[in-house]
């Protein structure tokens, strides 16, 4: 007797399949099929949740959205429509800002490129395949790119390219009870790139439980990842592994309760020594695991406002200078000064 395994992978592109034969692979908690590139969701589907498709290119929001074939045209309309534990799958350049709708929970947006990529018309046939997150093309752009509203909700496989001056991705929690609370926890982002604008992924209320793996944050005005502060709550139990923080002004800024930050990689940020690479202590936080982390920053910079940690964190990471020649990694153990 044999045993077979699905793979586990960190991008799309990376399931396998061969001339006349399709590959399953298991992304985060998603398992897709790849048929010639084409990514189908094998789990969430009917009768747990309906599948809908976004194609800019060719869609029209008069379609019912259910294949390809008839895809919608904008995010919008899928959004119409939604129920919670559906899936929405888009391909070609998005050019929308939203608000999740209220009372819909576990939705997920699958970018259906091979990898996160620009949708752009240049070579042709560029925008047809990839799979961006952008602003509209003219007016008003002052709100996130995606607005998340309530529990669940999981990006997968998308480039994000968000506005000046708000982020890409907001995650919402106000104090309402009952049918008013709106509260934007258990979020999951995966192998998402993040490729500019101002914040990569906003906090404004203390979501808990929010996972961000296998994502590259670059380019981006303000920080990659800011949690909101001083208010009490702050992020609990939030994941961030596997991520790639580069070029970027400023890194991750959060209030960290209980948080793993473990196998990430962060260059220097734009100005060293004066702006932030990590910091779980924006206002408060307690007993997190920042482990295994590689930081391009001098073990003198090794600490505030550069690196700041919390009461009862461990620390155990690697900090290199990589602007001065012949200088190797050294091993930072236990919580910056």
């Amino acid at each position: 007797m044999s045993t077979r395994f699905i793979d586990k992978v960190s991008v799309a592109s990376a399931i396998r399949t061969l001339p006349g034969a399709a590959g399953i692979g298991v992304l985060g908690s998603q398992v897709l099929l790849n048929v010639d590139g084409n990514l189908i969701p094998l789990s969430g589907i009917e009768p747990n949740g309906a599948v809908y498709y976004v194609d800019p290119n060719v869609g029209d929001d008069e379609n019912d959205g259910r294949s390809w074939a008839t895809a919608f045209d904008t995010m919008a309309a899928a959004f119409a429509v939604l129920d919670s534990g559906d899936t929405i799958v888009f391909r070609g350049k998005v050019r929308e800002q939203l608000t999740t709708p209220v009372q819909i929970f576990d939705v997920t947006i699958i970018g259906a490129g091979n990898r996160p990529r620009h949708a752009d018309s240049s070579p042709a046939g560029g925008e047809e395949a990839a799979n961006t997150w952008t602003t509209p093309a003219s007016g008003a752009t002052t709100a996130p790119l995606c607005k998340v509203l309530q529990q669940g909700w999981r990006f997968v496989n998308i480039l994000f390219a968000g506005p000046t001056d708000h982020a890409c991705v907001q995650l919402y929690r106000d104090a309402g009870s009952g049918n008013d609370e709106r509260d934007a926890a258990h979020a999951e982002f995966i192998g998402c790139r993040f490729a500019s604008g101002y914040d990569g992924i906003s906090d404004t209320g203390g979501c808990p439980d929010v996972l961000v793996q296998n994502c590259r944050f670059e380019a981006l005005t303000h920080f990659s990842i800011l949690g909101v502060g001083n208010i009490g709550v702050g992020q609990s139990d939030w994941k961030i592994v596997d991520n790639t923080f580069d070029g970027m002004s400023n890194g991750i800024k959060i209030a960290a309760f209980g948080c793993r930050i473990q196998n990430n990689t962060f260059t220097d940020g734009e100005t060293p020594a004066t702006t932030v690479v990590l910091n779980t202590n924006n206002g408060g936080g307690a007993d997190n695991f920042i482990v295994y982390n590689f930081f391009q920053t001098t073990t003198a910079n090794f600490n505030d406002p550069d690196v700041v940690g919390c009461t009862g964190d461990v620390w155990f990471n690697v900090s290199i200078d990589a602007t001065s020649a012949g200088v190797g990694g050294n091993l930072e153990s236990g919580k910056p000064a």
